[in-house]
Parts: C-alpha cells; sequence; structure tokens
C-alpha cells in the first residue's frame, strides 16, 4: 500500500520550473493566489508538495505522505503572494509567482511557479488550484 500512495505522490508531485523565480520579475497576470484561496505548490528533484489553504500550509514528501500541517501567514508580494510559518522548528517561506512552469513528469503546464525555503534548503516547483 505505501508503495502505491509514493507513486502516486511522485505522479502528483512531479515539477520542475524554468528558471529561479526573481523578486523583480513582472507578469500581466493576476496574482496567484488570492488570499483564502486553496493551491499546491510541488517540485521534484526531491519529490515535495505544500497544500495552502487560508492561515495553513501543509507540507508532504514520499518520508511524510500524509503531511504535516502548520499555521502560516500571507502577504502580497511583487505580481504574487508569499506565504511563511514554521515546520519542525525552521522557518517556512513560499514564493507564488505568475510564470510558465512545467511538469517535467507529464507535461503539464502550469501558470505559477513557486519557490521553497525550509531552513536553508530552497526548492523550485510549480503551482496549481485545488
Amino acid at each position: 500500500m505505501r508503495k502505491v500512495a509514493v507513486l502516486a505522490l511522485l505522479a502528483l508531485a512531479g515539477c520542475e520550473a524554468k528558471a529561479p523565480i526573481a523578486a523583480t520579475e513582472t507578469a500581466s497576470d493576476p496574482a496567484p493566489a488570492m488570499p483564502g484561496k486553496p493551491f499546491q505548490a510541488l517540485g521534484t528533484e526531491p519529490f515535495w508538495s505544500i497544500e495552502v489553504t487560508s492561515g495553513q500550509m501543509k507540507y508532504s514528501d514520499p518520508e511524510n505522505i500524509a503531511g504535516t500541517a502548520f499555521a502560516a501567514s500571507e502577504a502580497r508580494e511583487g505580481q504574487g503572494m508569499h506565504y511563511s510559518g514554521t515546520l519542525h522548528g525552521q522557518p517556512v517561506s513560499l514564493l507564488v509567482q505568475p510564470g510558465t512552469c512545467s511538469d517535467g513528469m507529464s507535461d503539464t503546464v502550469y501558470p505559477w511557479r513557486a519557490a521553497l525555503r525550509i531552513g536553508d534548503r530552497t526548492e523550485q516547483g510549480c503551482v496549481r488550484e485545488r
């Protein structure tokens, strides 16, 4: 059963961003994640996922498929949104901005990109509405 769950997570989480997000980038698209609108940021190599709902983030990876939820705050940052919280004593920062992001596993193209920082580690990924 665990193998099936891991494969399902990997299939859903596959994503590779085209390039790191620069704070000075602009786009004509509206802000990707408005307050209170749920979405999922996800990435590969390593696989990770964060579901964001109003006031909360839930981080999961192949080692923790069920995920861990924690309180989050949000603020507009340029054309995007910035979400922050604390997971297992480490600061978490998620920056979501407009920009094409390609899923390398299923050829899905997402309209937004994400930069995830947990402690000193930074990952790039894609975003989709839930």
